[in-house]
């Protein structure tokens, strides 16, 4: 993901300049019982391209990438946490290739840890004020606070379908846009305001990026029943023994027959192979696959169509738009 132009950092060095940065925010603090299972988690990689993309957003409106870097701490603990709590709901195996928190250090300590990475998320904020001012370290503040009540809404929705069964395509879309999109449209927002932009381009910019926001997590889907593991991080299929609702399985529960129905949720919360390639299967007999692609490639041109229509810097917006495309293009 090289930028055409010379006069801009690639995304690749956003990546290992906040790596360097987060860091310090970690350095010699205790007790292990806390700090290494954090450590940990941050340490085994991830893409880091929620906090790439705040900084990516500052620099395109004309700020300072060291502007942002507060913020964009901020948001990959905010993330981290999530995942941390995600798998405890999930009952997750494995997280980024290796054994979730919970079962490698046990249930008590990974929930303190994804409540640790829950305050140092907020820890990281403070420095806005006499970084950015008052004013603007208060709209950063506020977009995070309104984002955690997002999420656990979106949450919610998750865990009722595991009830009920049943969820609409809209209620996928709009359960997508909690969990996962508004992340996305609150870090560029929230870097362009770092940067100094109108709140009006903030919101224009923090709305492109929930329509590819939308797009990243149909995408991720997808790779989690026709991905291969190594590369993905997560067991195949693991989506459908959670039961998540996922639109190729809502599309494929609005199409096949009753009986099919039932071969669909007798491989929820049972991880078995065969059981899991007969969904994957049904998901290709009813086109949910091909289905959820198209989806997907509409809600990134949305988003991309956006971005390029905004005012900035065209180099920084070309590499936003390649960004964009890698999301939704990715094998892992």
């Amino acid at each position: 993901m090289k930028s055409s132009s010379s006069n801009s950092i690639d995304v690749d060095t956003y990546v290992n300049i906040f790596e360097d940065a987060y860091k310090k925010n970690l350095e010699g603090r205790e007790p292990d019982t806390l700090y290494k299972p954090i450590t940990d988690l941050l340490g085994r990689g991830g893409k880091r391209l929620r906090p790439s993309l705040c900084l990516m957003a500052c620099e395109l409106v004309g700020g300072d990438i060291k502007e942002a870097m507060p913020t964009a701490i901020c948001i990959e603990f905010f993330h981290n946490f999530s995942l941390v709590h995600d798998d405890i709901e999930d009952d997750s195996k494995l997280r980024r290739g290796e054994p979730v928190l919970h079962i490698k250090y046990g249930l008590p300590i990974a929930v303190n840890a994804g409540d640790g990475l829950y305050a140092l998320c907020y820890e990281a904020l403070k420095e806005n004020k006499s970084l950015l001012g008052v004013e603007r370290a208060w709209k950063i503040f506020e977009e995070i606070a309104g984002l955690s009540v997002v999420l656990v809404e979106g949450q919610a929705m998750d865990l009722e379908f595991k009830e009920r069964k049943e969820m609409s395509e809209s209620e996928v879309i709009e359960l997508l846009g909690k969990k996962t999109a508004e992340l996305f449209a609150v870090s560029a927002k929230c870097g362009a305001i770092a940067g100094g932009a109108s709140y009006e381009t903030a919101e224009e910019l923090g709305s492109a990026w929930e329509e590819i926001g939308i797009a990243f997590q149909i995408r991720d889907d997808i790779l989690n029943v026709i991905g291969e593991e190594a590369k993905y991080g997560k067991r195949i299929g693991e989506d459908i023994v959670e039961g998540k609702p996922t639109l190729l399985l809502i599309h494929c529960l609005e199409h096949c027959e009753v009986h099919e129905k039932e071969i669909i949720y007798n491989c929820f919360y049972d991880y078995d192979i065969q059981k899991i390639e007969e969904v994957v299967n049904l998901f290709r007999k009813y086109g949910s696959i091909k289905y959820s692609e198209e989806i997907a490639r509409r809600y990134l041109r949305m988003g991309t169509d956006k971005i390029s229509g905004m005012e900035g810097k065209e180099a920084i917006k070309e590499r936003m738009v390649t960004l964009a495309k890698y999301f939704v293009e990715r094998e892992r």
